[in-house]
């Protein structure tokens, strides 16, 4: 599992703002774009105040956030801001939650498809919230020896 991981996301140095004495829970919020599911909260509930709303406009808005989450988490989240390898993991994590998220919540998918049930999104959302920090230590290249004689 390592070996396919660290192949599609090479070594990962972890986010500039983690400890390595981080707790699992604050671990956990770094991966959650929450400004991302708040707006996506707001503009769900705005559209479902219309109740005629056709459903390309909420696939559209799930979309365009998901398409904002990777710029957002790398350009206003994380220091140095800007797109870099260092920052593949935490990004494509936080496009998973943010995905997640909205199946939890129903959105589009509810919608869209029959199979949906809620219960499907609360066990993507519990599975996925112990599933991210888990990847983190497998991904993220623990500091050498060298790297902590220099600090």
């Amino acid at each position: 599992m390592r070996t396919i991981l660290r192949r599609i996301f090479g070594v990962q140095d972890p986010p500039p703002e983690s400890n390595s004495t981080d707790s699992y829970f604050e671990k956990l919020i770094k991966y959650i774009p929450a400004d991302i599911v708040a707006a996506y909260v707001t503009i769900a509930g705005i559209l479902s105040e219309h109740n005629n709303d056709p459903l390309w406009l909420t696939w559209a808005v799930f979309g365009c956030l998901l398409a904002l989450t990777p710029l957002y988490v790398c350009w206003i989240k994380t220091s140095p801001p800007g797109i870099m390898p260092s920052k593949t993991f935490h990004w494509a994590a936080s496009c998973l939650a943010f995905t997640v998220w909205v199946f939890a919540l129903g959105g589009p998918f509810a919608a869209s498809f029959d199979w949906y049930r809620p219960f499907f999104g609360s066990i993507a959302l519990i599975l996925t919230t112990l599933l991210l920090p888990a990847l983190e230590g497998v991904v993220y290249r623990k500091p050498s020896e060298q790297d902590q004689k220099k600090e």
